[in-house]
């Protein structure tokens, strides 16, 4: 009797195969979870920065530091006409503190 030898991957192939790509797909999720929450930092300082320099901008026009976040977008530094601005102007409401007396905002 004649076997009929058919060309493939044996299943032993196939789980080989599925564990080296689970070990390098957990492997990689291991390194990029920690560089986005660095880089979600590194935007949040940059919007703190942003944030005073507009505070500092609007005490050299207004002669006084804006009471919250609400008056700068009032006086056209911070935009809020679309559901997006909106939705930004709540997140730095919600995320950052700010003191009036020096016009400073800073991460909470």
């Amino acid at each position: 009797m004649k076997r009929n030898k058919k060309s493939g991957f044996s299943l032993l192939e196939v789980i080989a195969a599925v564990i080296i790509l689970a070990v390098v797909a957990a492997a990689t999720v291991a390194t990029v979870a920690p560089m986005r929450t660095k880089s979600e930092d590194k935007l949040a300082d940059q919007e703190v920065a942003t944030l005073n320099a507009m505070s500092q901008t609007y005490y050299l026009e207004a002669g006084a530091y804006p009471s919250d976040a609400d008056e700068l977008a009032t006086a056209g530094y911070i935009a809020n006409t679309t559901p997006d601005e909106q939705a930004r102007l709540n997140r730095i409401n919600n995320n950052y503190d700010y003191d009036s007396a020096t016009g400073v905002f800073s991460k909470q």
